[in-house]
């Protein structure tokens, strides 16, 4: 795709039921990057003409057999995210498909942590994709039905 006078190379996925959208853009020198250049392009991407839902960006770089470095800027967030697990999958699923890794504990490095993700391939299409890392609760909550009002949706 085009963005900021530039050519990126790029896949779209759309992962799953019902379909998360996710643009896997390749960045050679992902971990040397500059941040507020990243975001300005996340922005441009995200917003892209070529992707009809919009798409969480997800820059990548392979930085050894089976290792990439992912970083994944998230619609709806509008901003980088710590961790995502269906754009490190549609990255490995991509790079799968394209021969680049094997499919197999490939390991993906987000700034959140580590995942390993293995994928069942069958001839060109992924038919199972299995994600494997740590967990974190980030928030609790409870909800009544105390707590819900009711607003009706037409008088």
């Amino acid at each position: 795709v085009e963005a900021q006078g530039r050519t990126w190379e790029c896949a779209y996925v759309e992962l799953g039921v019902p379909g998360l959208p996710h643009a896997a853009v390749a960045y050679p020198g992902l971990a040397e990057r500059s941040m507020e250049d990243l975001r300005e392009l996340g922005k441009a991407l995200r917003w892209h003409s070529a992707f009809p839902k919009g798409a969480n960006v997800n820059f990548y770089d392979i930085t050894a057999p089976d290792q990439i470095v992912e970083l994944t800027y998230e619609r709806g967030v509008e901003d980088f995210t710590y961790a995502c697990g269906t754009g490190t999958g549609s990255v490995a699923a991509v790079l799968t498909l394209q021969g680049k890794v094997s499919g197999h504990q490939v390991r993906g490095d987000m700034t959140g942590g580590t995942l390993f993700i293995d994928l069942e391939r069958v001839h060109s299409q992924i038919t199972e994709l299995c994600l494997t890392g740590p967990t974190n609760v980030v928030c609790t909550g409870e909800i009544t039905d105390e707590d819900l009002t009711y607003q009706p949706s037409c008088e």
